[in-house]
């Protein structure tokens, strides 16, 4: 592979980052603060570089994938490294927020330093895979340049568009949908079923069978939201409300933590006592817009 890349951090991602690159036969430099981390990396071959300067240094695109913005840019933000890395495509993979990813790219674009921000919706090991999603935001000229490099670090790789931090707001809106609810739902659903004696793996199967129509819901909230239409014409708030005050009342008898669903019942609650019992799921979109105020 002609790019040279280097990867700054090699924690659980950005092994599986630098580790998938290498496999891709391209030069892969890393450098970690802590050098002991980067030693596994050493033992499959890749260069291990003794400085940050020289990691830079040593490769056209630069991947960071360490702590937060506020670590990278501790890093990144000195004159030698500023120098090191104008002209170089630098691209950001760690976990942040729209906020940071724009005014990272204003401190690169001020050091003649191609910046893309990047979101990883994927876990360590299925990184180099063809199911492995990143989202990456910036110029689709820039984008397309480095895509041979990102591709080897997974086939699911997607340009969300050229505003930079919109993949980091993708990234932080998949995850409100999947981990606000979803995951912390899945782990109440498999203590009941667990606890009532119903078999674990049939509860796996029903909720995998239940994926089409929870598409077809969220597809139908989204039609909701775009019209703002919040009628309740196929369920209610009063009739989605009791799913979550049955939860709370089996909590309390089986001594199960309920402290997560509580204040779900109580938004709830204050929505049919404002009079919006009969709207739709959808009516609870102008409620968080407005916030506490």
């Amino acid at each position: 592979m002609d790019q040279k890349v280097t990867v700054v951090g090699t924690g659980r991602m950005g092994s599986a980052l630098a580790a998938a690159l290498f496999h891709r036969g391209f030069a892969t430099t890393v450098w970690n603060r802590t050098a002991a981390k980067a030693a596994p990396l050493a033992r499959l071959g890749l260069r291990v570089a003794s400085s940050l300067l020289e990691a830079v240094t040593m490769s056209d695109v630069i991947i960071v994938s360490i702590l937060n913005y506020s670590s990278g840019r501790e890093l990144l933000e000195q004159p030698e490294i500023e120098s090191a890395l104008r002209g170089k495509i630098l691209v950001q993979l760690t976990t942040g927020t729209p906020d940071e990813a724009r005014e990272m790219e204003s401190w690169a674009r001020s050091h003649g330093i191609e910046y893309l921000d990047g979101a990883i919706v994927s876990y360590p090991m299925n990184i180099g895979k063809p199911e492995a999603t990143i989202l990456y935001s910036g110029a689709e000229q820039l984008f397309n340049r480095a895509k041979p490099v990102l591709l080897a670090l997974g086939g699911n790789t997607v340009l969300v568009g050229s505003g930079i931090g919109q993949a980091s707001a993708l990234d932080i809106a998949v995850m409100a949908a999947f981990c606000v609810n979803t995951l912390f739902g899945f782990l109440y659903g498999y203590i009941v079923c667990e606890s009532e004696n119903l078999p674990v793996g049939n509860y796996m199967q029903f909720v995998r069978s239940l994926m089409p129509a929870v598409e077809a819901a969220l597809s139908d909230m989204c039609g909701k939201l775009q019209q703002k239409d919040y009628r309740g014409d196929q369920a209610s708030l009063e009739a989605w409300s009791v799913a979550p005050r049955e939860l709370v009342g089996w909590c309390r008898e089986h001594g199960v933590d309920h402290s997560m669903i509580t204040p779900q019942l109580a938004f709830f609650e204050r929505a049919i006592n404002a009079g919006k019992g009969q709207a739709d799921f959808a009516y609870f979109y102008e409620v968080l817009k407005r916030g506490s105020n």
